[in-house]
């Protein structure tokens, strides 16, 4: 075992954390995430945690010594996961008091119906599975928090495996990781829907891995309306919300996608809030987020400077060229190249030519 220190949780580790075989789960690269989840649930004044796959126990522990939380529930279907987490526990001197610690698939722990201020969901690949019976875990004033590390399938690269685990039909778009987060806001809505709720997205990351955080209210209908489906021209990367056969740049042919979620993927407030009252590393993204326009679907400059053949311009030139032409124009947090606009395509061709 080696000791390793995140955040204010100090924590036993096996020399090797990285895979499915792994004696308990941990994953440094997450690290970023597992930072932002504190700072929500600190914000957010959330008490009574579920980790429901808890693996080393990091996430709850670190809630507890940083979030201000009263009580977190560990659970984990590793006996060796359980094992290592009482240790953990232990090291960090948590009262037991605060915790409790369960050996259980995490859908028969939903399944018991005791209710939650927070659940986070981070699986090994795909959450799919754990969408629905999450539901009877959170009640109409909760958080939850979700991860997808099967990137592939949420951005459109492999089409079956898509529309298998989140019944939306995809294929790789020139705003991947946009699309990525789209798919999981989708199955999460319509799976809490089912329980008379709605989620309500207020933070979105995408990496190696996707990760939306969001609040569920009572109202299952109120954000239906926003899933619809939309058409894409591979050919000159235009984007239309709802069913078109022709591009009305290229005349090319379009193809449907969806259903998708076309609502906003983060509260510009909320994201601000985080920024200016929580210090870690990587943080910039949260302020680009807090600026960043809700219209669906950023375009990638460097991929159309690209496709024109031409050198790629600055980001900050092309947005200023597109407000000078009365346009909104922001970055987005999910591509260092992408733009949000409501320009159109040619627009925004003429502004790289």
């Amino acid at each position: 075992m080696k000791k390793i220190k995140e955040g204010q949780a100090e924590l036993l580790l096996p020399e090797e954390t990285l895979t499915k075989k792994s004696y308990a789960f941990y994953n440094p690269a997450m690290e970023h995430q597992r930072n932002v989840t504190v700072a929500c649930v600190k914000l957010l004044k959330k008490k009574k945690i579920l980790d429901p796959l808890a693996a080393s126990g990091v996430r709850g522990i670190r809630l507890i010594k940083e979030a201000d939380v009263e009580y977190v529930k560990f659970n984990d279907i590793n006996p060796n996961a359980t094992k290592l987490i009482e240790k953990n526990l232990k090291l960090n001197k948590i009262s037991e008091n605060a915790y409790a610690i369960s050996q259980k698939d995490a859908n028969l722990l939903f399944l018991e119906k005791e209710k939650y201020d927070y659940v986070d969901i981070d699986p090994f690949g795909s959450p799919s599975r754990f969408l629905f019976n999450v539901g009877y875990a959170l009640h109409k004033n909760s958080l939850l928090g979700v991860t997808a590390t099967d990137t592939g399938a949420l951005c459109g690269k492999f089409t079956n495996a898509c529309f298998r685990r989140y019944f939306v039909y995809a294929i790789k778009t020139s705003f991947s990781k946009e699309f990525g987060i789209r798919v999981l806001v989708t199955s999460i809505i319509k799976n809490i829907a089912q329980h008379n709720m709605t989620f309500e997205p207020i933070y979105s990351h995408a990496n190696h891995y996707f990760r939306v955080i969001g609040l569920v209210k009572y109202g299952p209908d109120k954000n239906l309306n926003n899933i619809k489906m939309i058409s894409y021209c591979e050919k000159c990367q235009n984007v239309k919300i709802g069913v078109e056969k022709f591009c009305d740049n290229c005349k090319g042919s379009m193809h449907i996608l969806g259903p998708l979620w076309v609502g906003k993927i983060q509260e510009r407030e909320f994201c601000k809030d985080l920024f200016f009252n929580f210090n870690f590393d990587g943080k910039k993204e949260l302020l680009i987020a807090s600026q960043e326009s809700d219209v669906p679907f950023y375009f990638d400059i460097h991929k159309m400077a690209e496709m024109l053949k031409k050198s790629p311009p600055k980001v900050e030139n092309v947005l200023m060229r597109l407000k000078k032409m009365g346009f909104e124009a922001t970055r987005t947090h999910l591509c260092p190249t992408g733009i949000k606009t409501n320009a159109s395509v040619k627009d925004i061709l003429e502004c790289i030519k």
